[in-house]
């Protein structure tokens, strides 16, 4: 017994010497100074792939904490400066976005150059932390390991809110406690706000799956709510280092869907100048030929881009090629298509009213209404003035076109 008590207080010893070396080791490794991980974030500027700004990390060396000390990188550039190629291959979801790496001086004076504000936060990571962080992206950039661009899922923001998180066991994973209302619809059209041509393409082409409501984590697509999230989850506040020198105009994000509304009123005018001047065919080449092209490019584009966002569209229901037949039609036949087409859209409109349809679908709805509910009076005003005639001389009447 006493050989085992002693054999006992020597593991204890023992024990407690280890205890005390690796505590000192711990702390002269806290002591020593580590690299040091940026994030930037990178306002938004004027031009297509800036509208929703820019995020990128930066590290610097071990006890130098300077600019030119730090290398950056950055997952927004394409693998070729064509941008035909690069929206080619994003919207047919083929990988062609690389991540690289960039001086930080060289970063930031390309970004001040530009006029767009620029603001860092100090992630504060451990040695082991920055060393999986900047191991797992220097891994990609070697291998040139491209990734598929989507809006939504995979840009500059959302592959560096994954690596931090990977990096950090779920650190990020929350995002912030408050993101902005509304859905993916919502954030791409603040974005271009403003814009006709692509705020019109936008109420045409984005399909339902825009108007979800984003979870926290996928709201950080956004380079300001990473930020956000960052400054939360790292206790890490933003600095500001530069100021936006472009001046911000007011402007809507709706012009798009009044651009779809204007469209149908100028369709339905069409309709009944065309009818008083007796060529209400012309009238019905023009509404057939806008519509039915509309319905083509619709399918086309839902046929050719791979996203969901586009390809799930309620518009390709509602907006028809048949309509490029209205011309041919006979006036009986013609007059029960459009009571078709307008039934078509009541019940869409119905569908949106109810909550059971959540794309936008109003402004399409009067595309398709006005145009021939305008066509369908105008056959109605013609019967009924052909209608006396009719009863006259029965056999010298005939319908008009």
């Amino acid at each position: 017994m006493p050989r085992l008590e002693s054999l006992f207080g020597v593991l204890c010893s023992l024990v407690a010497v280890v205890a005390v070396i690796l505590g000192l080791t711990r702390e002269a490794r806290a002591d020593v100074p580590h690299r040091t991980v940026d994030l930037y974030t990178i306002g938004p500027s004027g031009e297509l792939p800036s509208r929703f700004g820019h995020s990128l990390l930066c590290v610097r060396e071990a006890g130098k904490d300077t600019p030119e000390s730090g290398h950056c990188y950055d997952y927004g550039v394409p693998d070729r400066e064509d941008m035909t190629h690069v929206i080619w291959n994003a919207v047919r979801n083929t990988p062609s976005f690389i991540p690289v790496r960039i001086e930080e001086p060289r970063m930031y004076e390309f970004f001040k150059g530009q006029g767009r504000q620029i603001e860092r936060q100090r992630l504060p990571l451990s040695a082991e932390e920055v060393d999986k962080l900047e191991f797992a992206i220097e891994d990609e950039i070697r291998e040139r390991r491209a990734y598929a661009y989507h809006p939504y899922w995979a840009n500059c923001a959302t592959q560096i809110r994954d690596h931090l998180d990977a990096a950090t066991n779920g650190r990020l994973r929350e995002g912030p406690s408050e993101i902005p209302r509304g859905g993916f619809r919502d954030y791409m059209e603040d974005g271009h706000s403003g814009r006709v041509g692509i705020l019109t393409a936008m109420a045409l082409y984005l399909g339902e799956g825009n108007d979800r409501v984003p979870t926290p984590w996928e709201a950080m697509l956004l380079p300001f709510v990473l930020r956000d999230a960052v400054a939360e989850r790292f206790s890490a506040p933003p600095e500001k280092l530069e100021e936006r020198l472009a001046v911000i105009l007011p402007t809507s994000r709706a012009v798009g869907r009044v651009v779809v509304f204007m469209l149908a009123f100028l369709l339905f005018l069409a309709v009944r100048i065309t009818a008083r001047r007796n060529k209400l065919r012309t009238g019905l080449m023009i509404v057939g030929g806008v519509l039915g092209a509309l319905a083509l490019s619709i399918e086309l584009t839902s046929a050719l881009v791979k996203w969901s966002e586009i390809s799930h569209n309620w518009a390709l229901l509602l907006i028809l090629p048949t309509d490029f037949a209205l011309p041919y039609l006979s006036e009986k036949r013609l007059a029960l298509y459009l009571r078709v087409r307008l039934a078509m859209a009541g019940l869409f409109a119905a569908l949106e009213i109810a909550n059971v349809i959540h794309q936008p679908m109003l402004p399409l709805v009067a595309l398709v209404a006005l145009p021939m509910a305008g066509i369908l009076s105008t056959l109605k005003e013609r019967s009924r003035a052909d209608a006396p005639t009719a009863t006259a001389s029965p056999a010298t009447s005939s319908p008009r076109t």
